[in-house]
This record gives C-alpha cells, sequence and structure tokens, in this order.
C-alpha cells in the first residue's frame, strides 16, 4: 500500500527518451567479446559524425557481401555468390562490382584491379577487417602502388555506411529485376550487374549530392592518379619473403615447391623472392 501506482509502459519510455536513455544495439550482438566491450566503450565515449572526403579519388571503399540468392553453376551446384564492391567517397561512383563464388585475397585483387583500371588508381582504401583484406600479397600490393589502406575498427561498421548502402539498392533494386530469370548464372549475374551499375546507378540522382555520381565524378578534383598497365598490377600484388638458398643443388622451397636459382646468383645465400 505504501507504493505508489506504477507508471505505465508508455510514461517510463518517455521518460527514458527525455533523458537520453535511447535503445540502440549494442556493438558485437549477443557476443561479449574484448573486440566488442571496446568497441561499445569507444562509441559510448566519442562522438560519431560523417564524414565525406573532398576529393574525388581521396578515398575509396571496398567490401564483399554475401547475396541473396543462389545461383547455379557449371558444375550443377547451387551457390550463393558474393559481391565485390568499390565506391568513391566523395562522389558515391561505382568504380567497379563483380560477383564471386568465393571470398579470397586472389577474387579481392582481381576486383580492384578492375577498378583500378577503370576508374584510376586512388589515395587511400578503406576496408573491413577481414582475410582477404590482410593477406600479405593485398598489403604489398598496396604499398607498391602507394595506396594508403585505412582499415575499419572491428565492430564499427557505421565507418562503412555508405558501402552499406550501397548494398541496399542492389538488393532492392537490382536483384527484384532479376527475379523472372529461372537459373541465373555468374556470367550472367555478372553482365546484369554491370549494366545496372553503369546505366542505372552511376547515372541516377542522388539525394545527398544532388547531381549523379557520375556528373560529380567528372566534374571533380580529382586526385586519382593513372591507372598502371595490367603486368604491372599483377606484379605489385604479390607475396615477399626471403629464403635461404640450398649450396648444394642451388635451389630454394617456396610453399613446399623448390625453384632452381640461376647460376648468377649462386653466390648470394640469402635471396629475396616474390
Amino acid at each position: 500500500p505504501e507504493l505508489v501506482r506504477l507508471p505505465s509502459y508508455t510514461t517510463v519510455r518517455r521518460w527514458m527518451r527525455s533523458q537520453g536513455l535511447l535503445r540502440r544495439r549494442r556493438p558485437g550482438g549477443s557476443r561479449r567479446t574484448p573486440g566488442a566491450e571496446r568497441a561499445e566503450a569507444r562509441l559510448e565515449a566519442r562522438e560519431v559524425r560523417s564524414y565525406e572526403a573532398e576529393y574525388v579519388g581521396a578515398l575509396w571503399h571496398a567490401a564483399f557481401h554475401l547475396g541473396r540468392r543462389k545461383i547455379l553453376t557449371r558444375g550443377g551446384d547451387w551457390v550463393t555468390p558474393k559481391l565485390l564492391g568499390a565506391l568513391d567517397d566523395c562522389c558515391r561512383l561505382c568504380c567497379h562490382a563483380q560477383w564471386y563464388l568465393e571470398e579470397s585475397a586472389e577474387t579481392f585483387v582481381h576486383g580492384l584491379s578492375q577498378a583500378i583500371q577503370k576508374r584510376g588508381l586512388p589515395r587511400a582504401l578503406m576496408t573491413d577487417c577481414g582475410s582477404p583484406m590482410f593477406a600479405v600479397e593485398t598489403q604489398e600490393g598496396l604499398l607498391e602502388l602507394g595506396i594508403t589502406h585505412e582499415p575499419t575498427l572491428p565492430y564499427s561498421p557505421y565507418q562503412n555506411a555508405k558501402q552499406e548502402i550501397f548494398w541496399a539498392s542492389v538488393e532492392g533494386r537490382l536483384m527484384p529485376m532479376l527475379e523472372g530469370v529461372g537459373e541465373p548464372t555468374l556470367e550472367l549475374l555478372n553482365e546484369a550487374t554491370q549494366a545496372w551499375i553503369e546505366l542505372d546507378y552511376n547515372r541516377k540522382l542522388h539525394s545527398e549530392l544532388g547531381i549523379t555520381p557520375l556528373q560529380r565524378f567528372l566534374a571533380g578534383p580529382d586526385v586519382g592518379r593513372e591507372s598502371p598497365s595490367s603486368q604491372a598490377l599483377r606484379q605489385a600484388f604479390r607475396l615477399r619473403a626471403k629464403r635461404t638458398q640450398r649450396r648444394s643443388d642451388g635451389t630454394l622451397t617456396v610453399e613446399g615447391v623448390r625453384f632452381e636459382v640461376p647460376s648468377r646468383f649462386r653466390h648470394i645465400e640469402r635471396l629475396w623472392v616474390r
């Protein structure tokens, strides 16, 4: 009897909102790992603001996205492909997007090389903390090409929000166009994706920019650099390691495979191989 009447759920919720006690998703979800706890503490202590690169080619975003529709492979298996996309932060232009059957360093380098040959070399690249982005071949290639790698913080997907919005456009705009296709293949999916990007997404009025991404890309100012040749790109993304030459037969071993060293290098004890 000494307790007063309890307020309603709506009253409590209204009071909590007035005190700044808002409901939000915890970083990492239900997993209370040390990384998730650090991300939660950082998000609580520091202010999060949106950002935009000042120049075209100053910053690119690149990430993989797991599709929602399965495709039929040549072997007769149904698999879920993954889309690799690269976006320019300043103009929101999709530099390149391609579907792959797996997420690996090889597919990431292949897709990134296609984007570079289309739009030029960026100054910086922002990715998540996936293993393909931190593979030695990828890191060596970015260093060789003079591209600064800026990974997002763990459990902080809001840093790459522009990429997430692009995935929503893919699932909400592109994939419904393919609903009438009975058994889509990887080749058909990539062909339709390229047509949608170049003819619809890059030429559609952007609500934040006020113009299309293609017009913003052409208007500049552009700090991107000219793309190297295909051969130069392939040579850049390689693993660099030190090996000891055998004195007996002049060979060295790389990943379990023995290679013969040219005779003019027989006097060198330790060699750098790529």
